[in-house]
């Protein structure tokens, strides 16, 4: 009893130096790659200085914004070289064959790199979901108010917009702002059975109406095609649109993979209450669903290398771990890529690559007996 109690006194304390290792490294990783991609990003964005309009102070702050989003992008990568490291480290200075000697199994000696890289994960994901959308926003913003101007530009504003209020029913707006519950040069197509128009509307705008919890055509005509050649139409100041989702559940922005899961999940709801495929905004949010078993498996994946006998250079046991764990990233983005276009099962783009890296690690551990 005495002897186990010892042993994880013993256990508990070199968790705590392992982790404490683990956060050097991996700040310092992290610090060298948010560097690279900052100022690379910084000097690209320098050749929008001759436009008169943009200063260094406007480059600074975009690339000030855009930070949190490139630094969620390189986590994965700071954590797989700073859980290398760290093995590498104590394999280098006698530490791991001292530890083996003593009893411990090398998956206790991993266990607490797995919990700091666990734990950066949850932080990233935080991030990824509250801080970094919101910052998007601002950067878009700046970018074309400041960078690369556009004449009376909207960030809320999307153009040529089409949504699907039916079977039967397709929707186009020439430009939509949810945030003021508008619509512009709106046209409202109705088919038949046989996909021939049978009647449309065409108006001005469409207005969200809060007292009749409905979209409302303002100023517009009302065309029924009774045949290939004659059709009746009739003007009206407002009429009553088929559309009843409110502006808020509402989500018509092109550009998904800058969203967090709440804003997918918002795209998601909505285009299943309007019939639209939602395979791509579904494939994306099982990815970002899936992003810290992401991490986890990379290093899983690169950290058995850092304790090889058989490479003499531990150089090569790094660049071995990089280039597999490139490779699931690799893999990731391609069954992303393909999820998104509606080849495969969104939970299957999402979820499959971890699943599959994780037998290759399972496989991987009893190989090297670990």
């Amino acid at each position: 009893m005495e002897k186990t109690i010892k042993h994880l006194t013993h256990m508990r304390m070199l968790s705590r130096y392992i982790a404490r290792k683990f956060w050097g490294p991996f700040l310092f990783a992290m610090g060298v790659f948010a560097a690279l991609v900052v100022l690379g990003d910084t000097f690209e964005k320098m050749k929008n200085l001759g436009n008169g309009v943009t200063t260094l102070g406007d480059i600074l702050l975009y690339s000030s914004v855009t930070f949190p989003n490139w630094l969620a992008t390189i986590m994965p990568v700071a954590c797989l070289l700073g859980a290398i490291s760290v093995i590498s480290e104590m394999v280098g200075n006698g530490e791991w064959t001292a530890c083996i000697a003593g009893g411990f199994a090398p998956r206790q000696l991993f266990k607490p790199i797995l919990l700091c890289v666990l734990l950066v994960s949850g932080l990233t994901m935080l991030m990824q979901e509250f801080i970094v959308p919101p910052l998007n926003i601002k950067a878009n913003y700046i970018y074309y108010t400041r960078l690369k101007p556009r004449a009376n530009y909207n960030q809320y504003l999307e153009n040529n917009v089409l949504i699907k209020i039916s079977p039967t029913q397709m929707l186009y707006a020439k430009e939509v702002d949810l945030t003021k519950g508008e619509m512009s040069k709106v046209s409202l197509d109705t088919y038949n059975d046989v996909w021939n128009i049978a009647d449309q509307i065409v108006a001005e705008n469409m207005r969200w109406d809060d007292i009749q919890k409905q979209w409302v055509f303002n100023k517009g005509v009302h065309r029924t095609f009774e045949n290939d050649t004659d059709t009746v139409e009739q003007t009206f100041d407002t009429h009553l649109s088929p559309l009843d989702i409110r502006p808020d559940q509402m989500s018509v922005g092109r550009v998904e993979e800058l969203m967090g899961i709440r804003g997918l999940t918002k795209r998601i709801n909505f285009h299943k209450k309007t019939g639209i495929s939602a395979y791509s905004a579904e494939t994306l949010r099982q990815s970002k669903l899936a992003t810290p078993f992401v991490t986890l498996i990379m290093c899983l994946l690169g950290m058995p290398f850092a304790i090889s006998t058989r490479r003499k250079s531990k150089i090569l046991n790094i660049l071995a771990s990089l280039v597999i764990a490139f490779t699931f990233w690799w893999f990731l983005s391609m069954c992303t890529s393909i999820g998104q276009n509606g080849y495969i099962n969104p939970y299957l783009a999402g979820w499959g690559p971890v699943l599959l890296f994780g037998l290759v690690v399972f496989f991987e551990f009893k190989w090297l007996k670990l």
